[in-house]
Formats: structure tokens, sequence, C-alpha cells
């Protein structure tokens, strides 16, 4: 796969039809997933709150705009907001209920690695676990926390490249498995 829209085509051609992104932003990519999966049933999980463990997703601010867009860009789709901690929210989700779960919220390597660990456990067997920002940058722990559980847990890591540039900023590989 060459990058995460392939990806999410992909998961259309699976038969997915629930799913979770974790870590909306503004909701690019929860419009890519519904637009690319007729009838999903998609869980949007952000705190769209500011918090210093948390500095690179900007100001209050900016992520009230951010929910704001969100809400509007995905109006029109079977969504349903949960605005708190990823850690919180998955509480609320069945173990096995989900076809498919995309992380993509705090970056540093423990919490990436809790997420991956309890937003699995919501995956269905035959689904598919992935994220985002699967490269090395500093302060980001996403390929060591990724690596790690993968190797630990026997699944085979998929990568999909970089996606080309939008609105000036360029967005990393996506690393998924399959339960």
């Amino acid at each position: 796969m060459k990058d995460r829209h392939e990806l999410a085509r992909y998961f259309n051609q699976l038969g997915f039809k629930t799913g979770a992104e974790v870590g909306v932003c503004d909701g690019r990519f929860s419009q890519e997933l519904c637009e690319n999966i007729p009838g999903l049933g998609l869980i949007c999980v952000d705190t769209w709150f500011a918090y210093p463990e948390n500095s690179q997703d900007g100001t209050q601010e900016q992520l009230n705009k951010c929910k704001r867009i969100a809400e509007e860009r995905l109006a029109k789709y079977q969504v349903s907001f949960v605005q708190r901690f990823s850690m919180d929210a998955v509480k609320d989700i069945p173990d096995a209920y989900l076809d498919f779960v995309y992380i993509d919220c705090n970056h540093k390597f423990d919490y990436v690695m809790e997420d991956i660990i309890h937003w699995s456990r919501k995956v269905r067997n035959g689904g598919i676990v992935s994220g985002h920002d699967y490269w090395n940058i500093k302060d980001f722990g996403v390929v060591p926390a990724v690596d790690t559980y993968v190797k630990v847990h026997g699944y085979k890591l998929n990568v999909a490249g970089a996606d080309g540039r939008m609105d000036g900023r360029r967005f990393g590989p996506s690393w998924w498995f399959m339960k």
C-alpha cells in the first residue's frame, strides 16, 4: 500500500463496517474513511483539549476550531463523537466490537503503547489495528511502541508510505497489522 488512502479502501474491500479513529483532529482522515467505506459506523475519539503532555496538537483555541471543522466535515456521515481521553473512551467499547481502529493521538511512547494495548482488545479477530505517523521524529514514540507490540505478540507489521502534501503539511506513514 502506498499510503493511508489505500488503507481506507482496503478496509472497504474487507467489508469493514464498524471502526474507530482515535485522534481525529479536524476529521480529515475520518472523512476519508467514511467516503471510502459506504455505511461505515465510525467512532471519532479525541479530547480536543490542550494539555502539556501533548504539545503537538496546538493551543486550546486551535483545538476548538479543529473540533468545529470535524463536526461540519462529518455531519453527513454515520459518526459518533466521543470527546474524551482515549483511555477513558476505550472503556465504553465492548471487546471485539470493532472491525478496525486507527490510532493517531498522542505520539509519545507510553501513550502509543497504552493505546495499542487497550484499543487492540476492541478489534475482533480478523480485524485491523492501525495508526499514523510511523516515522522517527524527535519526541515521537510511535515506531518503538508499534515495533515492540508486534514483536511481542507475533503480528506481521505492514507500513503504508507517507501521504503526499495536503494543505502544506506532509503526513507520515501508517502502520497496521491484522489481528
